[in-house]
Formats: structure tokens, C-alpha cells, sequence
């Protein structure tokens, strides 16, 4: 397993949730039984957790993003929001898809909507 910041797109990921509103985000692991599971835990305001797990630290935090932008709306473009974590080449859905997706841009090295700058 390579290590989490090998991966651009985990301390990206990290970024988004926080954009989304996390006050804090956690990486922990539980590895009382087989195989080992590690979870994402973010913190909101009020109270409210939201949490995700993988078999790593990058599924599992690319898992919570996937969790808390699928299914929303975007607040720029009103379009419902997607998330995708490929990291293919960015715009590949095409800005004018039902869906306003939040994807990996490998040249910025960040997760961007589609409908930025419009």
C-alpha cells in the first residue's frame, strides 16, 4: 500500500471536505480483526459526523467525499452535484451534463466543479 500523501488526491480530498464544511476531518483505522478498515470521520457544526471506510486511508477519504457531494446542489449553478475521483482527464463529463460534477484536475492537483468560472 503506498502511502496517503503519495496520492495527490488525498490532501485534496481532505480540501474538499472541508469546503464542504467540515470543522475537522480524522483518519482512524480499526484493526481488531482482518482485514484492517480505515475510516474518514468529518465534524460539522452542531454536532453532525459524517464517516466513510476503506481498505486505506485514500479509499475511505475519497469514499466520504463521494458521500457528502453526491446528491446535493451545486450553490454556483443550482445544477444536483456528482463526484468523481477517476483520474482521468478533467472535463472529461463535459460542462454541459445534468449533473454539475466535482472531479480530480490533474494539472491544478485539486478536485474542482465543472461549473467554475461559469
Amino acid at each position: 500500500m503506498n502511502a496517503p500523501h503519495e496520492d495527490p488526491r488525498f490532501a485534496a480530498a481532505i480540501a474538499l471536505i472541508g469546503r464542504t464544511g467540515a470543522k475537522s476531518t480524522q483518519i482512524r483505522y480499526s484493526d481488531d480483526e482482518q482485514p484492517v478498515v480505515w475510516m474518514a470521520v468529518a465534524e460539522y457544526p452542531r454536532g453532525r459526523w459524517d464517516a466513510a471506510a476503506g481498505r486505506d486511508p485514500l479509499t475511505a477519504v475519497l469514499r466520504l467525499c463521494e458521500t457528502l457531494m453526491d446528491g446535493g446542489t451545486c450553490a454556483h449553478c443550482g445544477r444536483p452535484t456528482g463526484f468523481d475521483a477517476d483520474d482521468q482527464d478533467f472535463d472529461q463529463l463535459g460542462t454541459d451534463a445534468i449533473i454539475c460534477w466535482t472531479q480530480w484536475d490533474p494539472e491544478l492537483k485539486t478536485f474542482r466543479r465543472h461549473c467554475k468560472g461559469s
